[in-house]
């Protein structure tokens, strides 16, 4: 065997030259994948929220390389590949080379049934290498109300269409009723099927790159130096694990719930079991299911994720590891306990469409758990991503637009929490006020950080937004949010940050009212205001040291009053 091909020292994470070449020429692929589908998308989603992902995954369903968007679509895109194939044994069909696979179904890996995947194979000399994916998020898919911000739900048939391995390109055509089946089941079918469109073709360009690849390097090289890059980031991970003081750390924290029905503070409980070189995250403790509310979460695709990518980027940042092969490797040292039934792995058919709030939680429980070991890394509590859904009809036709007002992370050692950004295991943008107002009959009035509502400390939390919208038309308002009843915390002894709130001022109203984070389809009027108020973060340390420089900045920035 020459050199090039010898496998690296298992006990040293060793790799040539060209492994890293290899591995450059995968994520390039990848983020060109991710790039055509985002310059061909309808929805703003996609072309300015960054609400998709793009990644390679090998044979084995190991996430091999990925694009740079949000990681809750590209870290499960190895689940969405499993899902389409362990879909299609099932049935006793085989996986069509040729074909490119719509896979939707939260219980076979699809992280909820809104992130649409689109999965192609990757072939070489007749044998499979692996899969391109993508995933995006749907601003509809056919349920209930309009929009993807539901949150009642009697199980997962009520949540929208389900694509199980569902194939809308073979042998390089398109298949017609495959597409007359997905428009006829949507609100709004040019921009759906037109997002959908653009990643089946970011796939086939996908499947283009990677014949390049293949022929440049050959399959023999291709899968020496994949399963190499595979063990270099296994070796990271458990060499940081080692690192860490043997013992179990432990965090809880609830999430709202249902004002209404009295289901609320459900208890999510996460606990890592650190030994040697392994760390088993066990989430035993948690809530139970809740049969009819869709805040279940799926073991595959959301609570997995949100514990392995939150992992990632305290036990292996990026400003540390900056050369770290980003793959599934990492994650091989890591076992995930979560107990059949809870509110963290439910049973088929419960509900799971408004599990972002839920996954937030679960990522911010994993980095308070780790507070005392790795202090310099964790911040205090990060506020929730909330999302805001108006719909209505205008000119015969359904218009559909959900906003994603952004949280705030806590602050941590050495420096502040950042202001309105989206937090932990997502990484999603908000949508220009410019493009809001072009393409829906909507206005933003306000839109500016929440003046003296970040959580003291030595560094203080992040800065929550506040967005006033305006509804020029009758029609339906929906939120999913989290974090009116329970701040943000605050870590070695700063202060919590502030809840968050959603409130409704009626057309010639001065004082609004304040409605519960979770909002089923209201309808409202034309010129009904909709005040967002997002949480922020908690601080850090005492407050008594923080700088005075400091203080007088954020009062000279108008963050803080006198």
């Amino acid at each position: 065997m020459s050199d090039e091909l010898r496998s690296g020292d298992p006990l040293t994470g060793e790799l040539t030259l060209q492994d890293q070449v290899i591995y450059g020429a995968l994520t390039t692929l990848a983020r060109e994948v991710g790039h055509r589908l985002k310059r061909a998308a309808y929805s703003s989603l996609i072309r300015e929220s960054d609400d998709y992902g793009a990644a390679i995954v090998s044979s084995g369903f190991e996430l091999l390389a990925e694009a740079e968007t949000t990681p809750l679509q590209m870290g499960p895109l190895a689940g969405y590949c499993q899902g389409v194939v362990d879909t299609l044994s099932e049935y006793g069909e085989a996986l069509d080379p040729s074909a490119v696979y719509l896979h939707n179904d939260p219980y076979r890996g699809a992280t909820h049934s809104p992130d649409i995947g689109a999965i192609a194979p990757l072939m070489a000399d007749g044998e499979l290498f692996g899969f391109v994916g993508t995933a995006a998020h749907h601003v509809d898919i056919g349920a209930a109300v309009p929009g993807t911000c539901i949150i009642k739900a009697h199980d997962t048939f009520s949540e929208g269409i389900r694509l199980l391995a569902y194939p809308v390109e073979q042998g390089g055509k398109a298949i017609p009723a495959a597409w007359r089946l997905i428009d006829s089941n949507v609100r709004m079918p040019g921009l759906v099927s037109g997002d959908l469109r653009a990643q089946v073709a970011a796939c086939r360009w996908g499947q283009r790159g990677f014949e390049r690849i293949l022929q440049r390097y050959g399959i023999k090289r291709l899968r020496a130096a994949t399963a190499r890059l595979l063990d270099a980031a296994e070796f990271q991970m458990r060499e940081a694990i080692r690192e860490l003081p043997d013992g179990r750390y432990s965090a809880t924290g609830y999430l709202d719930g249902y004002e209404d029905s009295g289901e609320v503070d459900i208890k999510i409980v996460v606990t890592l079991d650190v030994r040697d070189d392994k760390m088993t995250i066990d989430l035993t403790g948690s809530a139970p299911q809740l049969d009819h509310a869709p805040i279940n979460m799926p073991f595959q695709g959301t609570t997995d994720m949100a514990v392995l990518l939150t992992l990632r980027m305290l036990m292996l940042p990026e400003t540390e590891f900056p050369n770290l092969p980003h793959n599934a490797g990492m994650f091989r040292p890591m076992t995930i306990v979560a107990p059949e039934g809870s509110i963290v792995n439910p049973t088929f058919p419960a509900p799971t469409i408004g599990r972002f709030c839920g996954g937030q939680m679960v990522a911010n429980l994993v980095v308070r758990a780790l507070q005392d070991i790795l202090p310099e890394r964790v911040c205090a509590g990060c506020s929730t991503t909330k999302a805001v859904t108006f719909a209505g009809q205008q000119d015969g036709e359904s218009w559909i637009y959900m906003d994603v007002t952004e949280g705030a992370y806590g602050g941590m050692q050495g420096q502040d929490g950042h202001d309105a950004v989206d937090v932990l295991y997502a990484n999603t943008k908000n949508n220009p006020i410019e493009d809001i107002e072009t393409h829906y009959p909507l206005r933003v009035e306000r839109y500016e950080l929440r003046e003296d509502s970040a959580g003291t400390g030595q560094w203080r939390g992040g800065y929550g937004p506040l967005r006033d919208t305006r509804i020029l038309t009758d029609g339906f308002v929906s939120v999913e949010g989290d974090g009116f009843r329970h701040a943000p915390w605050g870590l070695k002894g700063g202060e919590d940050g502030a809840t968050g709130g959603v409130m409704i001022f009626e057309p010639d109203e001065e004082n609004g009212r304040l409605l519960p984070s979770k909002i089923d389809n209201m309808y409202v009027r034309a010129g009904t205001m909709i005040r967002d108020l997002c949480p922020s973060g908690g601080g850090y340390g005492p407050a008594e040291r923080r700088p005075e420089e400091a203080h007088q900045r954020d009062i000279e920035d108008g963050l803080r009053a006198e």
